[in-house]
């Protein structure tokens, strides 16, 4: 009877969690309709431009600042890359020059940026234009605030906010949640506490994919069983009551 009983409650529960799903590539799907975009990129005379606002702008990314504008052009080739940030009237002020930009990040606040250019992660302070050099990866990000976290490979730590947290596993993400800071492996997800990572869930396969919705935190855990793959979303406010939202098995591959 007892067994009988938590197998009920695991499907009551299945039937009642909320309408969020996972696509048919194990990925969570969002239900909202896409914002009109603000801009386009067109290449004119083999450069890329980006046009909004009546203005027009040297690359092929963009990104609206509250004072202003910040381009990139990120392309594979011999040219370096570069980032170009604009005031309000779409008047250069600065230009930022570097042989590749990769997983460039503004902070919340537009107060700094940082980017991976294959070596360090160039972390630039917006006010004064202040650059540091950090030995890291390309995983990084933006949280508490506008401080930057980051894993330096070479000695398997994580530096955030004057710490350095050994970890033998690769950090695929980082995500700011709750007020907490969830570090996100292939096995594992932890979250940062004191000068320690504490671990909130072990994946019984590996992780696949992650995001914040509606204040309720996703994650999809993929098991693989000879040619089958099967992917879990799970949600949870805390981690101390984790719920399955779907399940999808691809039967295909």
């Amino acid at each position: 009877m007892k067994n009988f009983f938590a197998i009920a409650l695991i499907i009551i529960g299945f039937n009642v969690v909320n309408a969020q799903k996972l696509n048919k590539f194990g990925k969570i799907m969002i239900d909202e309709i896409p914002p009109i975009p603000d801009h386009r990129i067109e290449r004119v005379d083999g450069v890329y431009k980006v046009f909004t606002d009546s203005l027009s702008f040297d690359g092929n990314s963009f990104y609206r600042l509250p004072n202003g504008y910040i381009t990139s052009l990120e392309v594979a080739d011999d040219k370096k890359d570069f980032i170009k940030r604009y005031d309000l009237k779409g008047k250069l002020l600065v230009t930022i020059l570097s042989d590749r930009i990769i997983n460039l990040k503004i902070s919340e606040k537009a107060n700094y940026l940082a980017f991976y250019n294959t070596q360090n992660i160039i972390h630039i302070n917006l006010n004064n234009y202040k650059v540091d050099t950090l030995n890291g990866s390309h995983v990084f990000d933006f949280v508490e605030n506008e401080k930057i976290i980051y894993f330096n490979p070479e000695k398997k730590e994580i530096y955030f906010n004057q710490q350095q947290l050994v970890i033998e596993e690769y950090p695929y993400q980082f995500i700011e949640y709750n007020g907490k800071i969830l570090v996100i492996t292939e096995k594992h997800i932890y979250e940062i506490t004191a000068n320690s990572l504490a671990e909130k869930y072990r994946f019984e396969g590996s992780f696949f994919d992650a995001k914040i919705i509606n204040k309720e935190f996703f994650f999809v855990d993929k098991t693989e069983k000879r040619k089958t793959e099967r992917f879990t979303l799970y949600k949870t406010s805390d981690f101390s009551k984790i719920i399955i939202a779907d399940i999808l098995d691809d039967l295909n591959r």
